[in-house]
């Protein structure tokens, strides 16, 4: 009898198969995601991703998003379903990425998957990732190999515990012992290794929330600390070189919470990001009827990134394109609104650059943004100011809903003790920040886009 993962591969295919890509995310820091990676990531009809590949990696792309990994209180998938889910959209003729944490073929399952792959004649593509172990010696200053001190590294596993193994190398890196880190200390004495000899655990390598402890062997096997998942031992003695004010850590966390990361130099800061909103698609009803009165608006105005997606998501699925847009002036709030509308293949009338929300008033009535008929693309919650500010110069404004706000999701909660600064670029912001969160250490510095929501912060904070 056949199982329901074989039952759901065998279903009717087309003449056209798929493509695979098994990919590297590397190790937690999305941004050494390889250039090859990310082109294909952007590609891809659905991305397969573990649980070690960060939220922030994933939501850049547009393809369909299936959760493949682990976690507590959630449905996960067992080896067999992921391979069964690889072959079940490759088999459609889809392009399937699948999107590992490191590498694919570093304990990380890589060569099953590509024996299901051959199993079935469907071809595949393997893209390398930075594996954790060098992620965490570059994001740590702790060298794999060193002139004098280590001329041999050796990739073990902390699993299963009565077979782990000790190699007669100078370096030894071990992955996955959050639940074994003294079970492996145990083995490596027990194999000669001085108790002198210097070791380091590193959780959440190359993250913003990275955390190192040193020792020796000796020191480390008393010590009754708990070890958190992701986490990697290193034994040897270039763990010396390890110094506590290295060049990741001497960086500042900062929390943004909507808005443009460039405000922070990247030399500087490490930036971090919050689900500030999750959207939907609006009523479909009020989108066409505007649409097809398009032609009583003489202005288009787009204050946000997501206005602009939707709203071309709509133009497009009621088969029109920019062309019926010809009589409208169209105007950008802010260069990237005016970026998203370069990627629908308009070039803004004009962009609008306000240094706080107090500005646009004056702004507008410097370019005549007077007695205009204005339709504004948002959200089921306009910016209310907006759209006051434009009826006190004499305009009708229309607004109109391309989207709406739901719950955010956040599967990996903050950990605030690693955070220095938060940006807020909006109440809405503040407002999701709240429903998770009451409050956050005081030693975090506050920024906001404008003093209205530096008031809404003191509001639901400071109150």
């Amino acid at each position: 009898m056949k199982s329901e993962e074989e039952r759901r591969i065998t279903t009717a295919e087309p003449q056209k198969r798929g493509y695979v890509y098994i990919i590297g995310a590397g190790p937690g820091d999305p941004e050494l995601l390889t250039i090859k990676g990310e082109r294909v990531l952007r590609e891809a009809d659905v991305i397969l991703y573990d649980d070690l590949v960060s939220s922030e990696l994933v939501a850049q792309f547009d393809a369909l998003k299936i959760y493949t990994g682990k976690r507590k209180d959630s449905h996960h998938f067992e080896q067999d379903a992921i391979n069964a889910e690889i072959i079940h959209h490759a088999l459609q003729g889809k392009i399937v990425a699948r999107l590992k944490g490191g590498d694919p073929f570093i304990f990380g399952r890589g060569g099953e998957e590509i024996d299901v792959l051959r199993q079935y004649g469907i071809s595949y593509e393997i893209i390398p990732g930075i594996t954790a172990a060098h992620g965490a010696s570059a994001y740590t200053e702790i060298p794999l190999t060193m002139r004098k001190v280590s001329s041999s590294v050796v990739f073990c596993t902390g699993h299963p515990v009565n077979k782990i193994q000790v190699p007669d190398a100078d370096t030894l890196v071990y992955y996955m012992v959050a639940s074994t880190v003294h079970d492996v200390l145990d083995a490596v004495v027990a194999k000669g290794r001085s108790e002198d000899t210097m070791v380091a655990v590193i959780e959440n390598a190359t993250r913003y929330n990275q955390k190192i402890v040193t020792g020796t062997l000796g020191e480390l096997r008393k010590s009754d600390k708990v070890v958190y998942s992701p986490a990697l031992l290193i034994v040897g003695d270039t763990i010396k070189q390890y110094i506590k004010e290295n060049w990741y850590s001497k960086k500042k966390k900062v929390l943004i919470m909507g808005g443009d990361s460039g405000m922070y130099d990247r030399e500087d800061y490490i930036v971090v990001y919050f689900p500030c909103k999750r959207v939907d698609g609006a009523d479909h009803t009020m989108v066409m009827q505007c649409l097809e009165s398009i032609e009583q608006y003489s202005v288009l105005l787009f204050s946000c990134k997501s206005a602009v997606k939707y709203f071309f998501t709509y133009l497009t699925e009621f088969h029109r394109d920019a062309r019926y847009l010809a009589r409208c002036r169209i105007y950008a709030l802010g260069k990237a609104v005016s970026a998203e509308l370069h990627k629908y293949g308009v070039v803004a009338d004009f962009c609008f650059e306000p240094e706080c929300s107090g500005d646009m008033l004056a702004l507008f009535k410097a370019h005549g943004v007077e007695q205009e008929e204005i339709l504004l693309p948002a959200s089921e919650l306009p910016d209310e100011y907006l759209v006051t500010t434009l009826e006190t110069l004499h305009n009708r404004v229309t607004s109109l809903s391309v989207f709406r706000h739901l719950t955010p999701v956040q599967d990996e909660p903050l950990d605030l003790d690693f955070i220095d600064e938060v940006y807020f670029s909006s109440q809405a912001c503040i407002r999701n920040f709240k429903a998770h969160y009451n409050s956050f250490p005081e030693r975090i510095s506050v920024k906001t886009a404008d003093h209205e929501i530096y008031a809404e912060y003191r509001k639901l904070f400071c109150a």
